[in-house]
C-alpha cells in the first residue's frame, strides 16, 4: 500500500495503475488497508499523513479503470490536465 502511494505521488494515476496490475488480488486489500489508515489519521488528527492515505482511496476509481485497460492491452487515454 505504501508502495501505492509512493507511486501515485511520484509516477501519478498511470504509473499506479501498472503497478495495481502486478498486485492482483492483494490489490483491494490495499486499499481497505489505505481506507482504514485514514480513518485513523483523521481521528488522531494526523492531518499530513491522512493525506497520501486519502489521495490513494480518492484516485482509487481511476487507477482501477487504468488497470483495466492496461491489463486488456487496450489503448489508455490520459485524462486532460488542467
Amino acid at each position: 500500500m505504501h508502495q501505492l502511494i509512493r507511486v501515485l505521488e511520484t509516477g501519478g494515476e498511470m504509473a499506479t495503475a501498472m503497478l495495481l496490475t502486478k498486485l492482483g488480488s492483494r490489490a483491494e486489500v490495499a486499499r481497505e488497508l489505505a481506507y482504514r489508515l485514514y480513518n485513523i489519521c483523521e481521528r488522531k488528527k494526523w492531518a499530513d499523513e491522512a493525506l497520501s492515505y486519502n489521495a490513494l482511496v480518492q484516485s482509487w476509481g481511476e487507477v482501477v479503470r487504468l488497470a483495466g485497460e492496461c491489463a486488456a492491452g487496450m489503448p489508455v487515454q490520459q485524462g486532460m490536465e488542467l
